[in-house]
């Protein structure tokens, strides 16, 4: 009954559609069959004709199966289902076959189908396309266009673009030979395709939906620049305020009146903080180290004394430091500063300490003169407590000891916590180490060119005791230094520049070495002073320091009676030995006759080489 029909079919097929006669197809001549969906290209175009018709012949020239594509798929393609027939499980290479409805004639077709029995290929959705083509070479060139074809060079000017199939799209094509609705294009809502509004009551071109309401005077607080209506809902500031109740006169926007300013240091990381300050005045410091609290009303200051930074020029490149314990009472008493009870005593630097040749480890032991007098013994490393001139002090003592002979030497203080060793003063013959009226007591001076930083163990006797407290504070370097990369003692980690940044000099790097030095003789070639350094030569220069030309005079020619084999310099001197006891016998025979003058004449009046 299948095979009945499949005949009717064909044979309907060959009646309607204009193909060649020898399409025909006979079913019943094979065993197996495979289905095929498919749509025909011809020049590029795909699915376009409704009448188009492929054909699959076998070697021997046989119709295996012929098909119209009449049905318009989902895709836009027109599209086609063809049965095609054969005797064996699978063949290859059946040949295709297209026919092109609306010029009566067939195509260049080189697709090639593989016969599978009970197979089937393509679906309607994507079926399988054959190609067709009457000359490669020629036909639409532009890639966007439907019936692009990528063998053609030539474009004929067959181009036929796709078009838009949403009928609610402004650039809608009822009829186009294929669609992409990518290229649909839609009006924006509440707009027509023209762009005007669907509704707008107030005819201000902003269609209602779009309308905002609101107060759209500028000089209100409430001010909407989106605002199209205005809904009368304006409110204006109360002078001398603005709107939001600050005051109109704020020069640098930080929300207080102008008259209210309090000029200061309003960084908290400053040394001389103000927190009370509302404007910053550029006062701010940076590189000091401040009060440390401790305990009980107890703190450590370490004061900048002298060096950069201060009136006092100091050592060259350094700074002098003073370490001070504050107390809550006058008459509290600084005993000792030690390294006991495992608490140990350390002050270092990460450049040494200064000491002068004339300083001494005690503020007492170093001569009264030499400190009022010498700039560099006054700002010598020393220890003390509560005592600031030198003098006559046996009240003050230090236990002697490897940690007092390395700091004399520049080295850090190092007091171990089991040592008992340091500096105390005696109690009962002065009260030196009393906090007095300024409520601090000073314990030493240091003086240096890096990073001051450390901890003491110091023995107080508080206001109404009878036994002292240790009080271990800690005090740290604040982030100062060089922080010019060009500088030599330049460190990445400084957060603030304090002013000590040391510079090479031209033409010499940091070590004082020639950053160039070709000949290495240890001067810089920009201060090379060429010329001759020979002593002997005419031109010598004793202020040469890179050897040039020397000269020396003499005479210079090889058969001159005086020749100098020294001389580079001919200074005109040269003798010569006449060969000829008759100068005037230019030909050489013996005899000064007119054959002499002759060859003279010949050469008369030719430059000499």
């Amino acid at each position: 009954m299948r095979s009945a029909l499949v005949v009717f079919l064909m044979s309907l097929c060959a009646n309607i559609f204009a193909q060649p006669a020898d399409w025909v197809v006979v079913p019943s001549a094979y065993e197996f069959s495979m289905t095929v969906t498919y749509t025909i290209s011809v020049d590029g175009l795909v699915g376009a004709g409704s009448e188009n018709v492929a054909a699959i012949f076998d070697a021997a020239g046989n119709c295996r199966g012929v098909g119209p594509t009449d049905f318009l798929a989902s895709n836009g393609y027109y599209t086609g289902l063809m049965l095609v027939y054969g005797n064996q499980t699978l063949e290859s290479g059946l040949e295709v076959q297209i026919w092109d409805a609306e010029l009566d004639s067939l195509p260049t077709c080189e697709d090639q189908l593989d016969f599978v029995a009970n197979g089937i290929a393509g679906s309607l959705s994507s079926p399988v396309v054959f190609y067709g083509v009457y000359d490669p070479l020629v036909g639409c060139t532009d890639p966007s266009a439907c019936n692009f074809l990528l063998t053609a060079i030539t474009d004929d000017g067959s181009c036929i673009y796709p078009g838009c199939s949403d009928p609610t799209a402004c650039n809608y094509t009822e009829s186009s030979p294929c669609y992409d609705n990518t290229s649909c294009t839609f009006p924006e809502a509440f707009l027509d395709c023209q762009g005007n509004c669907l509704n707008d009551f107030d005819g201000d071109g902003i269609c209602d939906e779009f309308e905002i309401g609101g107060c759209q005077d500028d000089r209100a607080c409430n001010f909407n620049p989106e605002a199209t209506d205005d809904d009368c809902s304006c409110e204006f500031p109360f002078y001398p305020y603005d709107c939001e109740g600050n005051c109109y006169l704020d020069t640098d926007g930080d929300g207080i009146c102008e008259a209210d300013e309090i000029p200061g240091c309003d960084d908290p990381v400053g040394c001389n903080y103000d927190p009370t300050a509302t404007d910053n005045n550029g006062s701010c410091t940076y590189c000091c180290y401040g009060i440390y609290d401790i305990a009980e009303g107890y703190g450590l200051d370490i004061v900048r004394f002298a060096g950069l930074g201060t009136d006092n020029p100091g050592i060259v490149g350094m700074t002098t430091y003073r370490i001070y314990l504050t107390c809550p009472s006058a008459d509290d008493r600084v005993l000792s500063v030690t390294g006991s009870g495992g608490e140990s005593t350390f002050i270092g630097s990460s450049s040494g300490f200064y000491q002068s040749d004339q300083g001494a480890l005690l503020l007492t032991d170093i001569d009264s003169t030499a400190f009022a007098d010498i700039p560099e013994v006054a700002l010598d490393s020393w220890l003390t407590i509560g005592l600031d001139q030198p003098g006559s002090g046996s009240e003050l003592s230090a236990s002697p000891g490897i940690w007092s002979t390395l700091f004399e030497l520049g080295e850090d203080l190092f007091i171990g916590g089991s040592s008992g060793d340091g500096w105390s003063l005696d109690s009962t013959t002065s009260d030196a180490g009393l906090a007095g009226e300024d409520l601090s007591v000073l314990l030493g001076q240091f003086t240096t060119a890096g990073m001051f930083e450390g901890t003491l163990n110091i023995s107080v006797l508080p206001t109404g005791e009878s036994n002292p407290i240790q009080l271990t504070p800690l005090f740290v370097a604040p982030p100062c230094g060089c922080t010019d990369p060009e500088a030599c003692n330049f460190d990445e980690s400084n957060t603030y520049d304090d002013g000590t940044c040391l510079y090479a000099l031209p033409g010499l790097d940091c070590v004082g070495a020639c950053e160039t030095d070709a000949d290495g003789d240890g001067i810089c070639d920009g201060d090379e002073i060429l010329g001759c350094t020979d002593f002997n030569a005419d031109n010598y220069n004793p202020l040469a320091t890179d050897d040039g030309n020397c000269e020396f005079n003499g005479c210079t020619y090889l058969d001159a009676t005086n020749f100098s084999p020294e001389s580079n310099m001919d200074d005109g001197s040269c003798t010569f030995e006449l060969e000829s006891s008759c100068p005037t016998d230019i030909d050489g025979d013996g005899v000064t006759a007119a054959s002499d003058i002759l060859s003279l004449l010949a050469v008369y009046g030719v430059q000499c080489q």
